[in-house]
């Protein structure tokens, strides 16, 4: 096939990412500015991505003045939204350049920005924009979904929830918004009754089936296990959604006493042949889950070993726990925290998280709460924006102790932010 973005497209529609990822390589190598971008969602999307990588890529786009690279580095911002306040003064830097008066490709550009980000625009900025949107939009018009966000950003949430409505089935942005709203506002069950209305229409596309499904996820309020997710993420992967199959892979463990090994083993078999590494790192973990009875550690160490060799650092958290666990006999706690360390350093949260609790209830380490309390405070720099409350708690320390905890949460908290500035230095310069 001719490498082209338009067939990469087709290929990614069809599972074949690891094609779909080359044609779009050499494309981008090339210099093709639309290629750039696509490649750098690409890599963006991927469970072991380096942000760093993608943001390169959006770079070498913008300087070319293909201004998609705007949105699309702006949407890498927010999953760390939490704990990089570049978000607003970002979104104004991206918006300088655009001429959303003379250019329609701009004028949606603009509104794209200022939907992920509202407090850049100004209310005459937004009220300017939408107008001329709304007259200028025939095919493909997201007005609905820019115009809630707007009103989501006036605090007008009925009006919102009113207009978002009228995008649900076109736009999964809108469906983003609507999270976002309701989450904020403590109205999590009303997100999930209106994406379960949603369920009867039978027109929506892959992308959009997986991120409802991810939404869901992110909305859970309880423990409680939402078959719900699972049948958006079969309609993402029915649809060709490549992406969608991972994710089944990866819900099905967070509850394995709703699924079997069988079933879950099938779909690792699916997965093989269009993503190797992510399948034999969800085999590994499915060798691990003591659940189903299938424990298959020796395989499950030399699969994950092989991946950390390769660069994938989510296999890091993974050999951490088998170490810890025991399974390859007695528990090696020395490997253990020598992995969740290196996960820690590669932004992971889980890693500074499961140190903190090693170090509080010292297994396989002397018991000190100052570490378990600067482990506990540098988990929280990665956190996502839907993170449960709990992980977001503080340890609590004796005053004595308080002094010296707070002093070595802030060394640790630094070589976690500086970590996240090198990752994202290379977006700074456009």
């Amino acid at each position: 096939m001719p490498a082209d973005t338009v067939t990469a497209r087709y290929l990614l529609s069809q599972g074949n990412t690891a094609e779909a990822q080359e044609q779009l390589r050499q494309l981008a190598e090339a210099g093709d500015a639309a290629a750039q971008v696509e490649y750098g969602k690409l890599l963006a999307g991927q469970q072991n991505a380096d942000p760093s990588e993608a943001l390169q890529w959006y770079q070498r786009a913008w300087q070319q003045q293909d201004y998609r690279a705007g949105p699309a580095s702006l949407r890498l911002f927010k999953r760390y939204q939490g704990s990089l306040a570049l978000g607003e003064a970002r979104a104004r830097e991206l918006l300088v350049p655009l001429r959303p008066q003379e250019n329609p490709e701009h004028l949606r550009l603009a509104l794209s920005i200022a939907a992920l980000y509202p407090g850049a625009a100004t209310d005459e900025q937004w009220q300017r924009w939408l107008h001329l949107y709304r007259r200028s939009c025939v095919v493909d018009c997201y007005f609905d979904t820019y115009a809630g966000r707007y009103a989501q950003h006036r605090g007008e949430f009925d009006e919102a929830e009113r207009i978002y409505a009228r995008a649900l089935h076109r736009d999964p942005r809108a469906v983003e918004y609507l999270q976002d709203m309701h989450w904020k506002n403590g109205k999590q069950e009303r997100f999930v009754e209106m994406m379960r209305n949603l369920e009867g229409d039978v027109s929506l596309g892959g992308a959009y089936c997986l991120r409802v499904a991810t939404l869901l996820k992110a909305n859970t309020t309880s423990d409680e296990h939402d078959p719900s997710v699972m049948r958006w993420l079969q309609r993402a992967a029915d649809n060709g959604e490549p992406a969608a199959l991972s994710e089944q892979l990866r819900y099905m463990l967070s509850w394995p006493e709703f699924y079997s090994h069988q079933v879950f083993m099938d779909k690792v078999a699916n997965l093989m042949p269009k993503d190797p590494a992510v399948a034999t790192f969800y085999r590994a973990e499915g060798d691990l889950e003591p659940l189903w009875y299938s424990l298959k550690p020796e395989r499950a160490r030399r699969d994950l070993e092989i991946l950390v060799e390769q660069g994938m650092t989510q296999a890091l958290m993974a050999l951490g726990s088998l170490y810890e666990s025991g399974f390859l006999g007695e528990a090696d706690m020395e490997r253990a925290i020598m992995y969740y360390t290196r996960a820690a350093e590669a932004g992971f949260a889980q890693g500074d998280a499961a140190l903190s609790i090693l170090y509080l209830y010292g297994r396989g380490v002397m018991r000190d709460p100052v570490k378990a309390y600067a482990h506990k405070e540098a988990s929280k720099v990665l956190l996502p924006r839907t993170a449960r409350d709990e992980t977001r708690e503080h340890l609590p320390l004796p005053e004595s102790l308080l002094p010296a905890g707070k002093q070595a949460a802030q060394n640790l908290v630094e070589q976690r932010r500086r970590w996240l500035e090198e990752q994202f230095s290379v977006a700074m310069s456009f």
